[in-house]
């Protein structure tokens, strides 16, 4: 059975039992969680550096998400990655956030204070410009790059793709609400003209004549092959899908585009998590070890 902790009546569940805290501990909120591989990264991290700490799946729906923060039996939860699609609801009911944070309006790492304030933060466009620059095998960053999806990950992937030089970002909507959404957000931002939004194509796109990359934030088993050329021509190519494990739909990549999952953004994003909760050294060999 996967370690697994839930909000019971009137306290934590641990595995369908009644548990009570003795010491601090960490985790990741979502549902699903059980596919999560933060715990077995974060784990392995807090033993090299024998911190006296546990990092645990928490699943959770966005209704109980401001049960949690009000919970006396919180007091002893001392930070928490955020998977989707909660990431903008933890955002909002965040007391405090970090200048990342707060252009995103997403959060995916939060710091409880000493006084049981939420801090909130966000690694994911760290993590996804880190794995963007190494897998691209260009000298410089495409014209144009195209995000599907408007979750709070579309966000982390619009910076980062703004902030690596891309001169055309096409965010792709999986629905009305979503861009409505999406575009509000847009709106507000000063350093986002270089970014349009639509809704997913009813057919695949052409076949690319200039390198493009493009970036798949669609919720786990979504298929993305309709939305994406049939081929990636003769110019450079890339899918990175944000997606890993039984999230990611065992879908045929276009012919001749670069591939990467949502492996090693799931390191960097953890990486960048574990730093900020508790600073150098962090034991990045050991944390990419423990996800396979």
């Amino acid at each position: 059975m996967k370690d697994v902790l839930e909000l019971g009546p009137s306290g934590w569940v641990r595995n369908e039992i009644p548990w009570e805290p003795d010491a601090s501990f960490f985790g990741v909120l979502g549902n699903p969680i059980e596919h999560s591989l933060s715990p077995a990264m974060h784990n392995a991290a807090l033993a090299e550096r024998e911190l006296e700490s546990e990092y645990l799946p928490i699943r959770l729906d966005a209704d109980q998400v401001g049960r949690l923060k009000e919970l006396p039996a919180s007091a002893f939860l001392a930070g928490f990655n955020v998977t989707s699609p909660l990431k903008e609801v933890v955002a909002a009911i965040c007391d405090d956030l970090t200048d990342q944070a707060r252009v995103l309006e997403a959060v995916n790492a939060v710091k409880v204070e000493k006084n049981g304030s939420w801090r909130g933060h966000n690694t994911d466009s760290g993590g996804i410009l880190s794995v963007l620059t190494e897998a691209w095998t260009e000298t410089v960053p495409p014209v144009k790059a195209t995000v599907l999806g408007t979750g709070g990950s579309a966000r982390a992937a619009v910076d980062a793709l703004t902030r690596w030089g891309v001169s055309t970002v096409t965010v792709q909507a999986h629905s009305a609400g979503g861009f409505e959404r999406f575009e509000e957000w847009v709106r507000k931002q000063e350093n986002f003209q270089n970014v349009l939004v639509e809704t997913l194509p009813a057919e695949p796109p052409e076949v690319p004549s200039e390198p493009a990359v493009w970036v798949c934030c669609l919720q786990g088993g979504v298929v993305s092959r309709p939305f994406l050329p049939d081929a990636g021509g003769d110019v450079s190519c890339l899918l990175l899908d944000l997606r890993y494990g039984s999230q990611l739909p065992s879908s045929t990549v276009p012919l001749g585009f670069q591939f990467a999952d949502g492996l090693p953004v799931l390191l960097m994003q953890g990486v960048l998590s574990f730093a900020w909760w508790f600073g150098p050294p962090i034991p990045m060999l050991s944390m990419r070890a423990a996800l396979g």
